[in-house]
């Protein structure tokens, strides 16, 4: 499978992050951010087991995991169904974030670059 996947229409945010969330990103034809090196972690809130690590190197995705021992740069705290919104680009992430959909915690000005990161996903 040497094609970036496509959103299945019926996915949910575990299905997207265990299947889809590495290759999505690592196969996007937009040129990776090269200086990116970070553990990413996003908090679903209305899962209770909804916590994934994304560990980045060089811009790459290098592993999803439920949680990585060490300390995130940022993490995104949102819900499910805006998290899917977002990945669908049924909004953008500025418009989750002012709408109070979205709480982030740690690295502000990663947690800002995540608009143009948000192409990858």
């Amino acid at each position: 499978m040497n094609e970036r996947p496509e959103i299945p229409l019926n996915i949910d945010h575990a299905d997207y992050f265990n299947r889809l969330l590495k290759d999505r990103v690592n196969k996007s034809s937009i040129p990776k951010i090269s200086g990116l090196n970070a553990i990413i972690r996003f908090v679903i809130t209305d899962d209770e087991n909804g916590v994934w690590d994304i560990a980045v190197e060089k811009g790459f995705v290098k592993e999803v995991a439920k949680v990585v021992q060490e300390k995130p740069a940022c993490t995104f705290l949102l819900d499910s169904s805006t998290f899917l919104s977002v990945i669908k680009r049924e909004i953008t992430p500025q418009q989750a974030f002012f709408k109070g959909k979205v709480d982030i915690k740690g690295d502000i000005l990663l947690a800002l670059k995540m608009n143009i990161l948000v192409e990858y996903l």
